[in-house]
């Protein structure tokens, strides 16, 4: 891998705890031009969402050299039971149903086929990764020069193997 010690990097993680000390020493990023930014899915939906305009600000204030999107070979996928939900609350059962309605209808605003796949991710992890890493780089306010790239973590060995992207 890359020594990257010098650049500025942007580390795109997951939210498992002290995950950003094993991918610094895994990469030789220094942990003082390291700024991380952690979500709860492995992917980038939408490139006009609040997250891709965290990333755009980040790479301006921060001169962002490059962009890591890592997650952990052990990250668990969400898993929220939409039907024990709707039993449990059905007082919003109709809102749900037109929420539904808008994902199987109203694309491209709505990127996922239905609301239980918008919930829990709907991609493995390196999927979504994969189509991270993509979108980031063809972004229009990303500039050329930053380097994009996502990685799966062995936290356990501090080893990263690269997810290579079109």
């Amino acid at each position: 891998m890359d020594v990257t010690e010098n650049k500025n990097v942007l580390l795109i993680t997951g939210m498992e705890d002290k995950l950003e000390q094993s991918i610094c020493h895994a990469a030789s990023i220094r942990p003082e031009n390291t700024v991380i930014l952690k979500s709860v899915f492995p992917h980038i939906s939408q490139p006009y969402s609040d997250l891709m305009r965290d990333i755009i600000t980040l790479v301006f204030q921060k001169k962002i050299e490059e962009i890591f999107i890592v997650r952990s070979k052990n990250e668990e996928q969400a898993d929220i039971d939409l039907d024990n939900f709707m039993l449990r609350n059905p007082h919003v059962n109709d809102r749900l149903q037109t929420i539904d309605y808008l994902f199987q209808n109203g694309n491209p605003e709505f990127p996922f086929s239905n609301l239980n796949e918008w919930l829990n991710g709907g991609k493995p992890v390196a999927v979504g990764i994969k189509q991270s890493v993509d979108l980031i780089r063809r972004h229009l306010f990303i500039p050329s020069h930053v380097k994009v790239r996502g990685f799966l973590i062995d936290t356990e060995h501090e080893v990263l193997t690269e997810i290579k992207a079109e």
